[in-house]
């Protein structure tokens, strides 16, 4: 523009003086308004860029959250995250997340892709949870981190616009409540906190936010639950789901007091009612389903016990260990042929051996003759070999929840340790 200027001045005095200076004032009149009209263009073409850069950072069409039809492709899961021990598993994820907040997240939808690939993270977000002290406070410590990047990152976008920034709330709100959770959890605390109470989950558009946002919900009513049964009934110290800890519950279930076990069951209706929508927008994933039927299945056998219903758990946690089986099978399909053993394959490993050995503690607290205790297709009421049994009890040392299951059962059904 300044050329322009320059060019136009260069011209007109040249014209001025082959004209020999006539009518000056008419000139400069006309050099004036034509150098503000140069100007008015500048700015107005300046003004038009700016607001189309403006739109461009800030719109949020065709974004990721809204896109009703998204799913996570566990494969690429397992082929980005090959990391063999928890550590390397730790660094990997929280880089990736890092990278993506700090170089594709310049726009709104990159913003929203960035937010969309956190949620998908959430899964095997405990993976790297379930560790020594050391390693949960690096965790929060670096967790603590992105939370204050994506804040800042939010803050920015609704300062261009706040319009588009809805979805943007409310999938960062649900990141936060899970991550609250989880933190609550791994600490074996189930008096969780309320921060998912805070999201407005008809909002969240695309299946993979709705399905997380209400497993998770029926996660805290079923924790809310969990802490009151275990403190009305003086079991704060015992693992309610391990085979003694489920034969306690059912010896004392018919001292709570009245409005406790009003409380309890509320609780874990809402959590079966929230693990219901969940099932029916998680559209079929396989590995989805294995989380929200075994959630399910626990929840139900605890309103089986109270309100002395048919026992339907069953059949779910069958479905359950189905799911999670299958997904094992597809996790070793797709690390063919090195069939490497990744830490997160270890993880999906300790989820269906978890699913068998916690269904297996719930039948055996039943007490009831007719139930049907298989374990991998061995009969635990009939079958004598204990060798054979024992030996499909697969050791996963990163998760000592298993080896505590197994022995407790080894206990409890008069298993030798030969």
């Amino acid at each position: 523009m300044i050329v322009l200027i320059l060019l136009s001045a260069g011209l007109a005095i040249w014209i001025y003086f082959t004209q020999q200076g006539r009518d000056v004032i008419a000139f400069t009149i006309s050099v004036v308004s034509f150098s503000i009209a140069l100007l008015a263009l500048y700015i107005s073409a300046k003004t038009y860029a700016s607001i189309d850069s403006v739109n461009n950072i800030s719109k949020m069409e065709g974004n990721i959250l809204d896109n009703q039809k998204y799913v996570i492709s566990v494969p690429e899961l397992i082929l980005e995250f090959r990391q063999p021990d928890e550590d390397k598993l730790d660094e990997a994820i929280f880089k990736s997340i890092e990278i993506k907040l700090q170089t594709k997240s310049k726009t709104a939808v990159q913003f929203a892709d960035t937010l969309q690939y956190m949620i998908d993270l959430i899964v095997i977000f405990p993976s790297v949870f379930n560790a020594k002290d050391i390693n949960k406070n690096k965790y929060k410590k670096r967790m603590d981190s992105i939370l204050k990047n994506i804040d800042k990152q939010r803050n920015i976008f609704k300062n261009i616009s706040k319009g588009n920034s809805i979805q943007i709330d409310e999938t960062i709100k649900l990141f936060k409540g899970v991550i609250s959770y989880q933190a609550f959890v791994s600490e074996n605390n189930f008096n969780v906190d309320s921060a998912l109470l805070h999201v407005r989950g008809p909002i969240l558009n695309n299946p993979v936010t709705k399905t997380i946002y209400h497993n998770y919900l029926g996660l805290y009513y079923n924790k809310k639950a969990m802490h009151l049964i275990k403190q009305d009934l003086g079991m704060k110290e015992q693992d309610i789901l391990s085979i003694y800890g489920l034969k306690e519950f059912k010896n004392k279930y018919k001292n709570f007091k009245p409005n406790i076990r009003e409380k309890i069951i509320i609780h874990l209706e809402s959590a079966n009612y929230q693990f219901n929508k969940a099932l029916l927008v998680s559209v079929d994933d396989i590995m989805w389903l294995g989380f929200i039927n075994y959630n399910k299945a626990r929840t139900l056998y605890f309103l089986s016990i109270i309100n002395n219903q048919e026992n339907e758990w069953i059949d779910i946690m069958k479905d359950a260990i189905t799911s999670r089986s299958s997904l094992n099978n597809l996790i070793n399909e797709v690390l063919l042929p090195n069939y490497e053993m990744t830490h997160l394959k270890t993880f999906f490993l300790y989820q269906e051996e978890l699913a068998r050995l916690v269904n297996l503690n719930l039948l055996y607290s039943l007490d009831e003759s007719d139930n049907e205790y298989f374990y991998k297709g061995y009969d635990l009421t009939k079958n004598q070999n204990q060798k054979i049994i024992q030996s499909y009890f697969i050791k996963i040392p990163s998760f000592t929840k298993i080896d505590d299951y197994q022995n407790e059962l080894k206990r409890f059904l008069n298993f030798s340790e030969a």
